[in-house]
């Protein structure tokens, strides 16, 4: 995984990290003997205004950036990965606090509204310039995070246009509920099922 560079607190500051090189991973925590400490001084800059949860009534409780990567977008998975080409490579972005319905992997059946789940995000990113504003690295070494396109939220627009549940297990943005509700509530995108199904229990039951 490609080293991060480290910022984005709400202040301008400087800062004094360390960050654990454990193979090629590179963590804010400590992980082994064979752990190396790589030492950061970088100045913090505040998050941009555009960049902010715009119109949201209630921002992170505990989101906490531990990166951010720009690229372009290569590839659209389904509706909650993609891959970006960066400066230093591909990387796999998994989209923080939503959950798509699932499309078919490895025989699994495709859930109803993965396929267009997966068609909307590709209409929204695919070739697009992206700022990944990363929360995490998951089991699968994929970058989680929030993705941008300009000044637009799209982690916040696919559940907005009832393409993502809201990701209950890993959900700060309490916004992001209000803007389920309402999708849920106009029967948007697959909310226009007579039975949606959580995507987790979808996996869980298909295993």
């Amino acid at each position: 995984m490609k080293l991060f560079v480290l910022l984005l607190f709400m202040f301008s500051t400087t800062v004094h990290a360390d960050v654990y090189k454990c193979g090629t991973v590179y963590s804010e925590f400590p992980c082994g003997a064979n752990e190396e400490i790589i030492k950061f001084e970088t100045q913090i800059k505040p998050i941009a205004p555009e960049h902010q949860l715009s119109g949201a009534t209630h921002q992170p409780s505990d989101a906490k950036i531990i990166g951010v990567i720009t690229g372009k977008v290569v590839r659209v998975a389904d509706g909650d990965t993609i891959t970006i080409l960066s400066a230093t490579g591909k990387e796999k972005i998994r989209f923080a606090q939503i959950d798509a319905p699932e499309i078919s992997h490895f025989g699994s059946p495709t859930q109803p509204y993965g396929k267009e789940a997966g068609d909307y995000l590709r209409q929204q990113v695919m070739n697009q310039n992206v700022r990944v504003e990363v929360e995490a690295i998951d089991q699968y070494k994929r970058n989680v995070g929030t993705i941008y396109v300009g000044g637009t939220n799209i982690n916040r627009e696919m559940v907005k246009n009832g393409f993502a549940w809201v990701y209950r297990q890993y959900a700060h943005d309490a916004s992001l509920m209000d803007l389920e509700k309402a999708a849920r509530s106009q029967r948007i995108g697959l909310w226009s099922l007579s039975n949606p199904i959580y995507p987790a229990d979808f996996r869980k039951a298909n295993k």
